[in-house]
């Protein structure tokens, strides 16, 4: 037998594959056997899937912005310059290593191109964006950050979505994202 293409109908479209594998619209769809029969399909969103997403996306972003405004915001190290090769020579190799710490923490204090980065992305996190006529934020979907005078220091510019279990200053809050995810998760992607 002269081998050939898997086909299947999805509402009324053909599709074909060398392997019995599909990837349409998202879904993997397998077929392990030849029908003339409909078949129906029942798919449902990964509200969780979805979520871990987002909050997964939260994180990464939290982990960068605190770390560029901790090295922003670093204690001036006066008299810290870089060691001068007969400097290193009058030292021990632990003192050169503590030395060169005290310079690097203090490379980017007040560093006008973090700066210009680290405000880019916060702006662009605050801007909302236009869903089905609508201008949405962040807060929308309870996304926020603690506030100024709540938050520690380096962490004013982290978000946190109200109700992660796993965020000990939000997990009292009502979980609006994942209420949002199961009933509109159009809106929320």
């Amino acid at each position: 037998i002269d081998g050939q293409d898997a086909e299947i109908y999805l509402n009324n479209v053909k599709y074909t594959s060398k392997t019995n594998t599909f990837d349409i619209n998202g879904l993997t769809i397998t077929v392990n056997q030849e029908t003339d029969e409909e078949i129906t399909m029942t798919t449902t969103d990964d509200t969780d899937g979805i979520y871990d997403m987002v909050k997964n996306f939260i994180s990464e972003y939290n982990k960068l912005i605190n770390e560029m405004d901790k090295l922003y915001n670093a204690e001036a190290n006066k008299g810290f310059d870089p060691l001068l090769s007969e400097e290193k020579a009058a030292m021990s190799d632990n003192e050169i290593e503590e030395w060169e710490a005290k310079v690097k923490e203090s490379l980017l204090r007040r560093d006008s191109t973090l700066s210009t980065v680290s405000g880019a992305m916060k702006t662009i996190m605050l801007a909302g964006v236009e869903v089905n006529g609508k201008r949405m934020y962040l807060s929308d979907f309870g996304i926020n950050t603690l506030g100024y005078f709540n938050a520690k220091d380096n962490d004013k510019s982290a978000y946190h979505i109200d109700g992660d279990k796993d965020d000990p200053n939000t997990k009292s809050e009502d979980d609006v994202l994942r209420a949002m995810i199961a009933s509109d998760p159009d809106t929320v992607m």
